[in-house]
């Protein structure tokens, strides 16, 4: 996965509602970039729908978890940890 794919993942989870144009901003990228990225993302299947994630303390929960698992492909703890830093660099 090349690096601009893995930036727009990132601020896509940060707030899935953002325009090409603020995303573009973000990660350094043309906006049409950003949407044709976006655009083979989706078809590709590796961001499959947007939603909204609700203020759970406003609910009553203290401590809000998110976890991702996949249970077929696992990326070794190094190869994860290189990519989760190069993307807090950029």
């Amino acid at each position: 996965m090349k690096e601009v794919e893995l930036k727009l993942i990132s601020e896509l989870m940060k707030n899935s509602r953002r325009s090409d144009r603020d995303l573009a901003k973000a990660i350094g990228v043309s906006q049409p970039t950003v949407t044709r990225v976006r655009s083979r993302l989706e078809k590709e299947g590796y961001v499959k729908e947007y939603t909204m994630i609700p203020d759970f303390s406003r609910l009553g929960y203290e401590i809000p978890a998110l976890t991702f698992i996949n249970s077929k492909r696992r990326l070794a703890r190094k190869k994860w940890k290189k990519r989760e830093k190069s993307l807090n660099k950029g």
